[in-house]
């Protein structure tokens, strides 16, 4: 069994949670995030590619996230402000009098 950069966390998934959700799309999408957990693991072990698990991230979110593109260009837009408001927090010790 390769991995085990993250203790094999989509074995544990798998075994408890895929098909016992009590609800058959939770079961179905427990059973993807599985293969996505998985390819992830895999990829951070250095047993597969990125792209293996890029694919795999595509395919999810393709499926059980129904974004726009402008659901999307709002997400990075807010993660742009946040990582510059981080960024002015750390580097607030520099001011313009010098």
């Amino acid at each position: 069994m390769s991995g085990g950069s993250y203790s094999y966390v989509y074995c544990k998934v798998e075994d408890e949670c895929v098909n016992r959700m009590f609800d058959s799309q939770l079961n179905e999408m427990m059973k993807d995030l599985v293969k996505v957990l998985h390819d992830l693991e895999w990829w951070q072990s250095s047993d597969t590619g990125e792209d293996t698990y890029r694919m795999a991230v595509t395919e999810f979110k393709k499926k059980w996230f129904k974004q726009t593109k402008i659901d999307v260009q709002k997400q990075i837009e807010s993660e742009f402000k946040r990582t510059k408001d981080e960024l002015m927090k750390e580097f607030k010790y520099l001011n313009d009098d010098e």
